[in-house]
């Protein structure tokens, strides 16, 4: 059951959803300059070689599972049923929070993959089939968004660190899983959660979907 915010609880939050939507942005457009300016980044290829001389077929079996769980054929219909869920549940500026912010992030991140128009790496032989670009990873800013978006929910309930350190680890395992698997840079995924957290981030300080009826 979520509560209801006194008036000066709100007006520290809006503070903090203006802070972090200017921290992430500000995030973001440095690590798109540098994605720009020095395709490939050194540090980049530096830890995916590292990684994958240090991946066992544990990690790689995971990684492949991550794959199929963070891809579009996933993620479209949860982003689809998640704000029709909470329509029905919740009072409805939640679950237009939950669509804007989840849907802004999807949009988003395929504006800026148009933008940078950074090839994906190819340092060896991935096991599963991608396409298309590689800055921001799609399947790092699902997942972020989503983390983002039920932490949000949840802050108001006694399930906040639950769910904010459940999602915390499955947004980090997507995002090591893309480099596993060879598909992205480690800085793609940072731009993806960085991608995402700007897009709730923002959905959340023009919404307010927790304020006071």
């Amino acid at each position: 059951m979520m509560s209801n915010p006194t008036p000066t609880s709100m007006r520290g939050s809006r503070a903090w959803c203006a802070l972090g939507t200017a921290a992430s942005t500000v995030g973001l457009l440095a690590l798109g300059t540098e994605v720009r300016e020095r395709q490939p980044i050194t540090l980049d290829i530096d830890a995916m070689r590292w990684l994958h001389a240090h991946t066992d077929a544990g990690l790689r079996a995971v990684s492949e599972v991550m794959n199929i769980v963070g891809g579009p054929w996933v993620t479209t219909p949860l982003f689809l049923l998640l704000p029709l869920l909470l329509w029905f549940l919740t009072r409805p500026a939640v679950a237009v929070f939950a669509g804007v912010g989840l849907w802004l992030a999807e949009t988003a991140q395929w504006l800026l993959k148009v933008a940078y128009g950074r090839p994906r790496p190819n340092l060896w032989p991935s096991d599963v089939h991608v396409s298309g670009l590689s800055f921001p990873s799609g399947h790092a800013t699902a997942a972020s968004a989503l983390v983002a978006v039920l932490v949000v929910l949840a802050w108001p309930t006694r399930w906040r660190w639950l769910v904010l350190g459940a999602g915390s680890i499955y947004a980090a395992l997507m995002g090591l899983s893309r480099v596993v698997l060879g598909v992205h840079y480690p800085t793609d995924v940072l731009g993806g959660a960085l991608t995402a957290l700007t897009c709730v981030f923002a959905s959340l300080a023009v919404i307010r979907p927790l304020r006071p009826a």
